[in-house]
Parts: structure tokens; sequence; C-alpha cells
């Protein structure tokens, strides 16, 4: 007898057993952060100066007359504080010198990211149980919103993105208990504050977020009325110290990083309109919500079926129109603002990654949908087969290497996939283990595949359209599958060049197929 959050326990397998670490890259969105918080902890001071000074140049940074300073919003360096801290001194405790560039990065993801989503999606699998009664569909919508959307890929990585995303919903989660709408006692103030504690937390880990935190804010007054004033209380310590971080740095509350963007090239990027965002480039949209290289539909296509629930929902009026106008609202501000930025394709990235707060609210219309239309069985086909090629790109692309370049039109077929038939693997549990090449993700694969069957073979209606709703989830996944890896097959020079850095970069060198050690 599996235990009750058996799904969940092989997706927190998913996220501990890789380790994907690049040294050589110097991936500045992860590095910034890392660089940071070893300033805290290590020097006392919120510059990198001193961290610079031995680990080497960082890009992402700001700067004031005197100093330069990691250019993200500091939430994700902050939590990572005593994390490192903890570590700092047990190390001392055994007589073991600080640790390096590796160990630090490793206990920084694992500490500060890694458990934080593996709680947040204990939270979610348990909101999903309560709202539809169902342990299939708490199965099956946890391992589609932890290994098939962009929370897996920056979940796994030291990093604002998945943590942005887990705190906004989180505070919808806070929100939408149904206590909060009978009674005005203490337990149900002490929640809405909680919900915007949490609001304000999603800015700290990522400024474009705000907009996110706001459209929450929205629905709580349009829930709660004069009760909402307990969220506007709960979010007033986070605000408060973003002041005074930005005080600190740059002299005024209101003055962010990317006002004080230290290299010249990125500071061009940020002259136009309002540091760097103006208004919606058309083009951007196609790009960053369904081209294979870089879209949210088509790294995430379960995401698609919260598109047309969140639609549904909207047509019904009530509450269930209420919840799909949120999302919908935080959909429609995260996309306008992607696209309205001068730097929207974000460098070398796995999908759009400023926008992955999207990811759990897209999923929530099929978790309000449920208990209405969860009991037919080409339903829960059609959600567990758009979970299927979901799970797959997102975990090949987080475990393997998170940091496609931008010159593959499809990355996950031009680039993962040939990496690992030559033999590459990133770190992580099996090479620990002494595999080498593709075995080296074997203990991964045993995770996600026992993960996803456990979803896709959730419970059907009746026992004779389980093998039907087996049946088209499989093809559902193989036609998406296979149209998706034919698309923009023809090499071209400029992906060869980024294929043959991304070779050289690689590490550790066990993971090297022997014929190229």
């Amino acid at each position: 007898m599996l235990p009750r959050h058996a799904a969940w326990l092989f997706v927190c397998a998913a996220y501990l057993i890789p380790f994907p670490y690049f040294e050589r890259l110097n991936n500045p969105n992860e590095n910034a952060r890392v660089w940071a918080t070893r300033a805290i902890v290590q020097h006392h001071v919120l510059n990198l100066d001193a961290v610079m000074a031995e680990w080497g140049y960082v890009n992402d940074k700001a700067k004031n007359d005197k100093h330069v300073y990691s250019g993200k919003a500091p939430g994700t360096s902050l939590l990572g504080v005593p994390v490192l801290w903890l570590h700092g001194k047990l190390r001392q405790l055994v007589g073991w010198p600080p640790p390096d560039k590796r160990a630090t990065t490793f206990w920084l993801r694992l500490g500060a990211v890694k458990l934080p989503m593996l709680a947040f999606l204990f939270a979610f699998a348990r909101y999903v149980r309560r709202v539809t009664g169902s342990e299939a569909a708490s199965d099956l919508l946890v391992v589609a919103l932890g290994l098939g959307t962009l929370l897996y890929p920056y979940g796994g990585l030291f990093v604002g993105h998945a943590l942005a995303a887990a705190a906004a919903f989180g505070a919808y989660l806070l929100l939408d208990h149904p206590d909060n709408d009978v009674f005005d006692g203490a337990r149900s103030r002490l929640r809405l504050g909680g919900a915007g504690l949490l609001a304000g937390a999603t800015v700290m880990f990522e400024y474009q977020a705000a907009l996110v935190a706001v459209a929450l804010s929205v629905y709580a007054v349009a829930r709660f009325r004069m009760r909402a004033v307990a969220v506007v209380v709960g979010a007033l310590p986070a605000a408060i110290a973003l002041g005074a971080y930005h005080t600190a740095l740059f002299g005024r509350p209101w003055r962010f990083p990317f006002g004080n963007v230290e290299n010249p090239e990125f500071a061009r990027a940020h002259v136009a309109g309002f540091h760097g965002l103006s208004l919606p480039h058309g083009t951007a949209f196609a790009s960053f919500l369904v081209s294979p290289g870089y879209g949210l539909f088509a790294f995430s296509p379960v995401l698609l079926v919260g598109v047309v629930a969140a639609a549904m929902m909207i047509g019904r009026g009530g509450h269930p129109r209420r919840d799909g106008i949120l999302v919908a609202a935080i959909c429609g501000v995260m996309f306008v603002f992607l696209a309205g930025m001068s730097n929207w394709r974000a460098g070398w990235c796995v999908g759009p990654r400023y926008i992955a707060t999207v990811a759990p609210f897209l999923i929530l219309p099929i978790v309000k949908l449920w208990p209405r239309i969860g009991s037919r069985w080409w339903v829960l086909a059609l959600v567990a087969g758009a979970t299927l090629p979901s799970v797959l790109l997102n975990v090949v692309s987080g475990a393997l290497y998170p940091h496609y370049p931008e010159p593959f039109d499809n990355p996950v077929f031009d680039l993962a996939f040939p990496l690992l038939g030559d033999g590459y693997a990133a770190g992580g549990l099996g090479l620990l283990l002494g595999l080498r090449g593709a075995a080296a993700m074997l203990p991964l694969a045993l995770a996600v595949l026992a993960a996803l069957a456990l979803a896709v073979g959730g419970e059907a209606s009746e026992p004779k359209p389980w093998a039907r709703q087996l049946g088209l989830s499989i093809a559902i996944a193989a036609v998406f599958t296979l149209v998706l890896s034919g698309y923009g097959r023809k090499p071209r020079p400029d992906e060869a060049h980024a294929a043959a850095v991304v070779r050289q970069l690689w590490e550790p060198p066990a993971g090297l197929p022997s014929a190229k050690n």
C-alpha cells in the first residue's frame, strides 16, 4: 500500500536527485544572488566587492558611487543567509574551511529553494485534495505543477522565479480558505495577514511579481471588502524591508537596481522607456507563449488546459467567475509586462522565466472545475496527456542543462537529447553512485516515471474507461511530442557554435563519455 502522499514524495525525489552545476558558465542569474548571500554571511556587508575579489567577476550587478551589488531582487539572497550561516558553522565544528562555490551553491539551492518549493507543493497537494475530494486529482496536478512547468527548472536553482510563484500562490491559498468567508475571527484575520505577508514576499523575490501582488490585493478587496485591510497590513513588513534595502544601496526607497545597472551593455538596454520597459512588442507574444525554443505553452502544454478552464470559469458566473478573472488578470498583466521589456528574451534560460509566476495560477482553473468535470474519463485523459510531455520537457531541461542558449529554436531536441545521446550527464545522485553517461540520469528517471505512473494511472469513473483514458493520454502526449520534435531540425551555424560552447563548459569531467576524455 503506497503512502497517501506517494506522488508528492516522488516529486520530492525528482527535485533532490539532480545537481546541474557549471562553474565556468558563471551564470549571472544565479551567481549574483550566491555572491550576495556570501557577502552577507562571510563579510557582513551587502556589496559584492570582497566576494568578487575572492571568487571573480559576476554579471547582473547594480552600483552606487562606492560599491557594486547584486542587481536582483534581494529575497532569494536573504532567504539563503541562515542556510549558508548554519552550513558555515557546521563546517567550523569539524575543522573544515568555508565552502567553495560549488558547495555554497549546492546548499543554497537545497535549503533556500528546493525545500521551500517542496513544502509549497505539499500545501498545494492538500489544497487540491480539499477542493476536489480526489486523491487522483491531487496526484495528477501536483506532478503537473511540480514537474511539468517552469517551477521545476527554476525550483532547482538559487534564483527567485519559482519562489515568487510559490509565494504568490501561497497567498492565494490563504485567501481561499473556506473559513475566511464564514466569520471574521482572529484565525481568519491571521490568514488574511499571512496572505499579505506572502504577497509582499513575492515582490522581494522578483520585482515584476508586484503586478501579481496587486492583482491579489484587488481580489482580496473584492472578496473581503474592509477585512482586506489585514492583507495590506500583512504586506507592510516586506514593503518596509524592501524600501530599507534600496535606501541602503541607492539612497532612496524607490530606487531599484535596474536603475543603477553596472554593465554598460545592460544599461543601454534599460534606457528605453521606463528602465527598459515600454509599450509591448507584438512579435514577442508568439515567441514567449508558443515557440518551441522559449514558449510557455510549448514547454508546458498542460497550462493550455488551464487557459481553457479559466475561460469556462469566467463564463459560469458567481464565485468561479471571480477566480477565473483573477487568473486572466494575472496572466494578462504578466504577458503584457514581458512583451514590453527590451530584454524580454532574458538570455540563456529555459522558457520565459520572468513570468514563471503564472504557472500555478493556470493550474488553478483545472482544480476549481474538477468537481464538475473531473469524473469524465476524457477530461482525465486530456489533462494527463498534456502533463506527460510537460514533465518530459521541463525535467530534461531542469535536470540536465537549465541554461539554453538563445540561438536554439528547439533546444530540448537539438541540444538536450543530443547531449544525453553522446553521454553527457549533469551532477547529482547518479554520478555519486558511480553511474556514467546517460545512465547517470537513471535515478531521476525512475523517480519521475513513478510519479507519472501515479499521476496518469488515476481512477476513472468506471473500470472500463480506464484503458481508453490511458490510451488517449498516451496518444495526446505522443502527437504533441512528435510534432514538437520535428520543428526546426535543420542545423544552423549559430546553433552548432552554441552547442560547442556548452560542451566545452560541461562539468564535471566524469560526466563526459570516455571517447571524449
